[in-house]
């Protein structure tokens, strides 16, 4: 049986042998003719004599119109032609009794072109083939630098006539006919604007040379985001794919054969979203050809290859899989026309991945095609904590019982995620030489989580522990619970279905409210650190806008992408959104509490732990209040607690004097913890420039500097030793 491949190029050798016949033909009609091919002008001016002839010639006529060949040549061009067709044909039924498809013959039954249209399509491929094609074309079209062949040209050798019936033809180069609807060949621009048709180049399209000569490649058409995967090769595979339909209630594998659908994948999962599509395509025992696109393309471009890849689909037989879609859909969640134009070309199903789901508009031509579609939003958390144990299975680990799940729960991670963030935590582990631990896995977590949060809040790192907040026991105690009740959240929420049945959200909202430097962005950090989890600061008063609805949209960005980042969102500022609810006298008022209504209404969606901090508590209706789940109030600290505090503040390490009395300075310099802070920092910088020991004279000169700042009364006797 003869090899598939060398039939194809031997089918190519033929078609070819019968086009340079052609050529030759009319390379010797434009000699007849008076073309002088040894003219190094020829094409760049036009004699005398050149112009009254051309004035003779029909309408539609060309150089070698009308001119007859010596009887001996024309009967030897004619008798090759013949020799060449029987060859075509012989090809042709070499390859019906083997079952082996020609590749040209396949395509033109694909795309339903005619005769004269696959004969056009080779004059096209000639020059990608063998570049001598180039200067006949040079040569046939009277200019050197015009190497592809022009409409024109294609109606010289391959239409019926040399009048103007030869423009009937014109139409299969039309924009909607088969060669350029489905981009086998493209036009070729020029840089100047010709105004007549037939001046028209057109070069083969990319990929199309691949594919007929048996080595297609999707990266050659569409770039390295594309790839094909072959159809399963055994029956268990098939049978396990098909489990997938019941599992993840999709249509039945008939659906996608008989109805042909456009299919839908939309959630923030990718991972799953792609796993599915190929699950559909080994049940439906096709190859699938998967192409991604990224999210800066411009439009026109993605556009162009999302006509290549439903091209190469239908070339190669693939179910077409398309990933990252979301720049086919506009503002108003519509498919764009030109997307859905172009996706009714595969005249097949087609799998639409996109973090959005998308409706069809309704006054576009067609929107009654089939939609169907699969959500993919994220997986639970003992899915989760499944996926992870899978991961995991094998590594040499300190993990202790419970971890896993706790991991699972705080970091609501996709698939994708969470396979990148076991192999950077497995990798970090193996090239330290140790066993893998908690903290390199919620150190992974992390760092795979979204950032996308950079851009609109600040990022804290947290680096404090419980030691080094000091409160009363009841706010204290509250923040505990807080951090309990993340840590909770799978065992409640999930495993004992409370999630299910009585919380309308999973997340953490509180308040933190209190005088500035008492500690509420301090327990940010603290419970961020003891979670294992990122901070977010975000500062209100650059969210809050002066123009009515902009605050919201402020909001809903930061939401958004906060959804991806897992991590604790802390709005501080928080005054400049809440106020005493008062009467409404203008609509400003009215969006005021709209404001602050869509607010807490975000964070109760959250699914994380979301932080309001107020320095007035007073300010905050109670309308609002019973929203939130913990109200924690930070007191000013009394002379028990400064103590304390300046005891907490300063550093072990940090060379002191041994008379410091930091209980005078507890009782006699009322302030809170950021500004005692700011004194044992001040003063360990003047201690290193002038003795290396922090004496009392530098706690009070950093005391001085820090009321002055604050703009308080100064009393001289307040400093004295």
């Amino acid at each position: 049986m003869t090899d598939t491949l060398n039939l194809d190029r031997d089918y190519l050798q033929a078609v070819l042998s019968w086009l340079d016949l052609r050529l030759e033909r009319e390379v010797r009609r434009w000699q007849t003719a008076g073309q002088n091919p040894a003219d190094r002008f020829r094409g760049l001016h036009i004699s005398d004599e050149e112009a009254l002839a051309l004035t003779k010639l029909g309408v539609g006529s060309h150089w070698g119109t009308g001119v007859s060949l010596p009887a001996e040549e024309e009967n030897r061009l004619q008798t090759l032609s013949e020799q060449a067709l029987a060859a075509i044909h012989q090809l042709d039924e070499q390859a019906t009794t083997a079952e082996q498809p020609i590749g040209l013959q396949l395509l033109a039954r694909l795309f339903d072109l005619s005769t004269f249209e696959l004969w056009s399509l080779v004059m096209c491929l000639a020059p990608a083939l063998d570049l001598r094609y180039e200067r006949i074309y040079g040569y046939l079209q009277d200019d050197v630098t015009r190497v592809a062949p022009s409409i024109d040209l294609m109606l010289t050798l391959l239409a019926d006539g040399d009048s103007l019936a030869r423009l009937d033809y014109l139409k299969y180069f039309d924009r909607l006919a088969p060669l350029r609807l489905y981009h086998l060949i493209l036009p070729v621009e020029e840089t100047a604007k010709h105004p007549s048709s037939l001046r028209q180049a057109f070069q083969i399209a990319p990929g199309i040379v691949d594919w007929l000569t048996g080595d297609y490649s999707p990266s050659n058409s569409l770039g390295d985001w594309a790839e094909i995967f072959p159809a399963p090769q055994t029956v268990e595979e098939i049978i396990g794919a098909r489990q997938v339909f019941d599992e993840e209630n999709l249509p039945a594998p008939e659906i996608f054969s008989d109805v042909r659908p456009l299919f839908s994948l939309y959630g923030s999962d990718f991972l799953q979203q792609e796993l599915i599509a190929r699950q559909i395509a080994v049940a439906l025992e096709r190859p699938q050809l998967r192409v991604k696109f990224l999210t800066d393309e411009n439009p026109e471009s993605a556009l162009e290859k999302l006509h290549l890849a439903v091209r190469d689909a239908r070339l190669t037989g693939s179910l077409l899989y398309l990933q990252a879609c979301d720049i086919f859909i506009n503002s108003d969640g519509c498919l764009l026309p030109a997307c859905f134009e172009t996706l009714r070309l595969a005249a097949d199903s087609v799998l639409f991945s996109s973090r959005n789901p998308f409706k069809f508009d309704p006054d576009m031509p067609g929107n009654g095609h089939p939609l169907m579609r699969a959500q993919f939003q994220g997986l639970s958390t003992p899915e989760r904590a499944d996926l992870w144990k899978v991961l995991l299975d094998g590594a040499p680990n300190e993990l202790q019982p419970g971890e896993l799940q706790t991991l699972a729960g705080q970091f609501s991670l996709t698939s994708g995620q969470i396979v990148a963030a076991a192999s950077t935590a497995m990798s970090q582990a193996l090239q330290q030489g140790r066993t893998l631990t908690s903290n390199d896995l919620f150190s992974a977590a992390r760092f795979h989580s979204g950032h996308h949060l950079a851009a609109l809040a600040h990022k804290i790192e947290p680096r404090y522990v419980w030691d080094d907040l000091v409160l009363p026991e009841t706010p204290l105690s509250m923040l505990r619970e807080m951090v309990d009740m993340v840590k909770s959240r799978p065992l409640v929420l999930d495993e004992w279905g409370l999630g299910r049945k009585l919380t309308s959200g999973t997340g953490i909202s509180a308040l933190f409210s209190g005088p500035p430097g008492t500690g509420k962005t301090l327990a940010a950090q603290i419970m961020a650190n003891q979670l294992g989890i990122d901070l977010y600061r975000i500062d209100l008063s650059t969210v809050v806008s002066k123009y009515i609805g902009e605050t919201e949209k402020n909001l809903e960005r930061i939401f958004t992408d906060a959804a991806q980042s897992n991590a604790i969102l802390f709005f501080d500022e928080a005054d400049t959104i809440f106020g005493k609810r008062s009467e409404v006298k203008d609509a400003h008022d009215r969006y005021a509490n709209i404001e602050v209504g869509y607010l807490l209404q975000r964070m109760e969606s959250y699914s994380g732990v979301s932080i309001l901090a107020t320095n007035l508590r007073a300010n905050l209706d109670e309308a609002f209040t019973r929203r939130l789940q913990f109200i924690v109030n930070f007191p000013f600290p009394d002379e028990e607690y400064r103590l304390k505090i300046w005891k907490v503040l300063m550093p072990p390490d940090m060379p002191c004097a041994s008379g410091l009395n930091l209980k005078m300075m507890a009782d006699r310099f009322k302030l809170a913890g950021g500004s005692i802070r700011n004194i044992i920092v001040s003063a360990a910088f003047l201690a290193a420039s002038n003795g290396g020991k922090v004496e009392m004279p530098h706690l009070m000169h950093g005391a001085r500097r820090e009321l002055q700042k604050m703009g308080k009364l100064l009393t001289e006797s307040d400093f004295s030793l």
